[in-house]
């Protein structure tokens, strides 16, 4: 998002924690302040998933009864007040009750959806791109990575009017389910499933882990 609050909530998260937000004594909310602008935000800190989410948002006018800051204590100590008066089992001592600000199971699907599609995105230009690369440099590995997994191409040219393409795939990290099909799916669109088929690495031992696949790539005609 083109904003000032979120490209500064992004920049806080490759720093040293911020000042956290005094009025709030239930959970820890830290301030997030854009320079030269009066957008201030609450940045909840997800220490399990090393995320930071802006949770609140407002305009800081020091002193008015609309202050971001003021308006969020007030929001806060109103929810404690009405959960005390339902008869919720809360922690004592506490003024406030800001929980029902941070993310929810919603939240974490809708993060996780737009976290595969920035990975799909991302192979979708990287994979089509290695095996052009490959196919320049026939008979040479290229390398890249994509979905936590390494993709490794060849390409050696036969005479007549095909390319032999060996793709090799190796899972290195976490990868999303299907990542093998996804990936040959990409690699030439116009290769249908039963085109790819497993076969030993050329010319080299396969690495741990490590599966190869064959098709045949039409050779473009130069020409055109």
């Amino acid at each position: 998002m083109d904003h000032p609050l979120i490209s500064r909530a992004q920049q806080q998260a490759d720093v040293a924690p911020t000042e956290k937000i005094a009025s709030i004594d239930d959970t820890v909310l830290l301030k997030c302040k854009p320079g030269g602008s009066r957008w201030r935000g609450a940045v909840w800190e997800d220490q399990c998933a090393g995320l930071g989410w802006v949770v609140a948002a407002g305009r800081r006018t020091a002193g008015a009864r609309d202050d971001f800051y003021q308006k969020l204590c007030d929001d806060c100590k109103r929810k404690r007040a009405a959960l005390n008066q339902a008869g919720e089992e809360l922690a004592p001592g506490k003024r406030t009750y800001s929980r029902h600000l941070l993310p929810d199971d919603d939240d974490r699907l809708r993060l996780k959806a737009e976290q595969s599609y920035e990975l799909l995105q991302e192979a979708r230009a990287r994979v089509p791109k290695l095996i052009q690369e490959a196919r320049d440099k026939a008979g040479d590995p290229v390398r890249t990575e994509v979905f936590g997994t390494a993709v490794e191409a060849y390409v050696f040219r036969a005479i007549g009017s095909y390319d032999e393409l060996y793709l090799g795939l190796r899972v290195v990290g976490s990868a999303p389910e299907g990542v093998h099909y996804l990936i040959l799916n990409l690699a030439v669109p116009e290769a249908l499933a039963e085109d790819w088929a497993p076969i030993e690495a050329p010319h080299r031992a396969n690495e741990p882990g490590e599966i190869f696949y064959f098709t045949l790539l039409e050779v473009p005609d130069l020409h055109k």
